[in-house]
């Protein structure tokens, strides 16, 4: 599985042509279908009303985009239709000083014709505006013709002629020099004239720029600073941690773009940082490493250079690319006692990127971050083929794809983030390999080199699209939601053998399912989720009978799934017998056959997990409520301040939780508990179970883990019997 290869005119990070015409279409469908009248083209067939109303908000999207109005006045500016006179959108400012005439022409294939003879009708009409000749025009132009009048009576006005064309090519010569004819001719006597052109790669950009913040304009007074001119603009100097927690106030986590992780929440070092502000604020420069930011451009405003005083740096396109876990710090501090924290100074370190070469902003970013543990998953948002992802993700599916660790993980509707990807992709993979190493763990899905499995499943130059990453993990949530459904009806071998291979099953059912629609954005995707829930249950019989037959029933489960080599084996027995059709072997009796299952004492999950080292410090734990009683009591509560439901990992028997509302640490169970009480549930049980009700990324428990992790180290004869 992987995309299509890059088409010309885009680079191997950004979305081809093809594919920024059809985010383009679904944007102007998505924004302007509901506001652009087409009741002039009622009697037209379909097709023909479509691309009228793609032409027509083409031109409202260049008047939006032009003027910065609201949608629906940009389509009110839309004057297209009988009498335009070669003229499809007039808009003006709020001043009177300045006119937009739009002529747009619309291409689902990115090849839309813009001729002589339209450029001679755009210029008819410009001089029918020119002489007053308003009764000319049809009467949506005379709606309008109070601003255009009041636009003309002004001496100092101009006017742009726009050309909004959805083509990959420029616009023919001889168009382009009729259209600077009558530039030069208007403009006799004065700049009247001038004029603005869309191609399709402008008009992408457009859509794309509704989607990205603004950059950050940052102020930064800086004190006891140094500064560095060559080979790059820079100063390091002693920045006020209330001026800091100010930063966090005004932008949030938008702070952190170019960061490789967002801010972790409660980590050990991140609560200890904390602790220094509130009680030894003086002491916060001597045990921190300090914050360093990236800038577009540096505009230093000096109170006095001779005195070596405070400076004030003006930064545009600012970005915290170090230190984003202690400026969270900070910020929670602030909140908690902000004028504690007044003495408090950390060492800041700003660097212009101006005149910088390609790919620095990266290099500094990848060697700076060393404070906090840094995982090789981290880095991988650095890549430009995840930023393209999302980025394909918003324009095209209008879903959230995440990458940085911090960043909270989407809702299943409405997107996913990188892991989710990557085990999908890693499943739906030509061999079976990758999904070995998935089901071993997640971090083996981020090798770099050339047979790394990150460099295959996110080829730079073939990367996959969002709607081959999104159906990828449609399929996949549908496999593993059809192997839970199904789980009650195996026992014995059959269970341990679908739970230590159902990322061998996955890659089983991706290669037998018809995929070859999954990047054509009008499959009927739904169609082929409703073929997996038979060939899961084919492929994990088929899966039960070779794994038996191929190595013998004495073999052991956990071995047997977790050898690449012999998985291949398994994996082409099975499809074999898939493609086949034959009939699905019964699973033996002693798989099916409901045992009474010995009495075993509950694993106690919090030493379990520390003994086997389970978790890393700082893991992200999130609260889900057990049942809808105590998911009704406790939605509103949560809701109010989402730091409640969240909570990370620490290595230490006792109360191994640190609750991102309080940055203390709890039990499990204690901590649930705890909630219980702050959210005032009279009808709260007596006791919780608390490792049932936190979860980590990837959907599992921590009892759950604790289970998997007691079924691993057990040496249990029984459990292969």
């Amino acid at each position: 599985m992987s995309g299509k290869p890059v088409a010309s005119g885009a680079t191997p990070f950004e979305a081809p042509p093809e594919t920024q015409v059809r985010q383009v279409r679904d944007a102007l469908l998505r924004e302007f279908g509901e506001l652009i009248d087409i009741s002039d083209l009622a009697n037209k067939p379909p097709n023909e009303r479509e691309q009228s109303l793609l032409s027509r908000a083409l031109a409202a999207l260049a008047v939006r985009d032009l003027t910065g109005c609201e949608s629906a006045a940009a389509a009110e500016a839309v004057i297209d239709g009988r009498d335009d006179i070669g003229i499809d959108a007039v808009a003006t400012d709020e001043s009177a000083s300045h006119l937009w005439l739009v002529q747009s022409k619309w291409s689902d294939k990115g090849r839309a014709r813009f001729e002589l003879a339209d450029a001679l009708k755009f210029i008819e009409g410009l001089r029918y505006v020119d002489a007053r000749k308003f009764d000319r025009f049809n009467i949506r132009f005379q709606n309008l013709a109070d601003q255009v009048a009041a636009v003309l009576s002004n001496p100092g006005s101009k006017i742009t002629l726009v050309t909004a064309v959805m083509r990959t090519d420029p616009l023919a010569r001889d168009v382009v020099q009729r259209l600077s004819d009558a530039q030069d001719e208007f403009n006799q006597l004065g700049n009247i004239l001038d004029q603005r052109s869309y191609l399709a790669r402008d008009i992408w950009e457009v859509v794309r720029n509704d989607f990205t913040e603004p950059p950050i304009a940052l102020t930064v007074r800086m004190q006891d600073y140094v500064k560095i001119t060559e080979p790059y603009e820079a100063f390091q100097g002693l920045v006020s941690v209330a001026d800091i927690a100010a930063w966090y106030d005004d932008h949030e986590d938008r702070l952190f773009d170019r960061n490789i992780r967002k801010p972790l929440g409660i980590t050990q070092v991140n609560q200890g940082l904390i602790d220094t502000l509130a009680d030894e604020p003086h002491n916060f420069w001597f045990f921190n490493n300090g914050i360093t930011l990236l800038c577009d451009t540096l505009a230093p405003d000096y109170f006095s250079r001779a005195t070596r005083s405070p400076v004030a740096l003006k930064l545009d396109g600012a970005s915290v690319v170090n230190g984003a876990q202690t400026v969270h710090a900070i910020h929670r501090a602030s909140r908690k006692d902000a004028a504690a924290i007044g003495d408090g100074y950390v060492t800041v370190r700003v660097i212009s990127l101006t005149n910088c070469p390609a790919g620095f902003a990266d290099a500094v970013t990848t060697a700076t971050n060393t404070q906090n543990r840094v995982e090789r998953r981290d880095f991988v948002a650095l890549d430009p083929v995840q930023r393209a992802i999302r980025e394909d993700f918003l324009l095209s599916l209008q879903k959230t794809y995440t990458v940085k660790r911090g960043e909270p993980e989407p809702s299943p509707e409405s997107g996913c983030s990188v892991e989710v990807a990557a085990t999908a992709l890693a499943c739906a993979y030509r061999n079976s390999d990758f999904a070995v190493r998935s089901k071993r763990g997640i971090d083996l899905l981020w090798e770099q080199g050339t047979q790394g499995a990150y460099q295959l499943l996110f080829n730079a130059q073939d990367r996959p699209s969002a709607h081959q990453v999104w159906r990828s993990v449609l399929v996949l949530r549908e496999i593993d939601a059809t192997l839970h459904r199904t789980a009650k009806s195996r026992q014995a071998r059959a269970e341990a053998i679908v739970e230590r291979g159902d990322r061998l099953i996955a890659h089983i059912v991706f290669q037998a399912l018809d995929l070859d629609g999954i990047d054509e954005p009008d499959t009927d995707w739904d169609a082929v989720l409703t073929q997996v829930p038979n060939a899961v249950e084919r492929a994990t019989a088929w899966l039960v009978h070779h794994v038996d037959a191929e190595f013998g029933q004495s073999s052991l489960v956990s071995s047997t799934l977790a050898d690449p080599d012999r998985c291949r084996t398994l994996a082409g027995l099975v499809l074999a017998d898939l493609k086949r059709g034959v009939p699905v072997p019964d699973l033996p009796l002693e798989y099916r056959i409901v045992k009474i299952p010995k009495q075993q004492r509950r694993p106690n999950a919090v030493p379990t997990l520390i003994d086997a080292r389970v978790l890393a410090d700082g893991t992200p734990l999130t609260y889900r409520a057990a049942g809808r009683p105590e998911r009704e009591a406790m939605a509103a509560w949560l809701a109010e301040d989402p730091s409640r439901g969240s909570a990370t990992w620490v290595n230490q028997r006792v109360r191994p939780v640190l609750w991102a509302a309080d940055g203390k640490r709890y039990s499990p169970s204690g901590l649930v508990q705890e909630m219980w009480r702050l959210a005032g549930w009279s009808k709260a049980p007596v006791a919780a179970q608390g490792p049932s009700r936190w979860y980590v990324s990837g959907g599992k428990s921590l009892w759950a883990l604790a289970r998997e992790t007691l079924a691993s180290l057990s040496d249990d004869p029984d459990e292969d019997a």
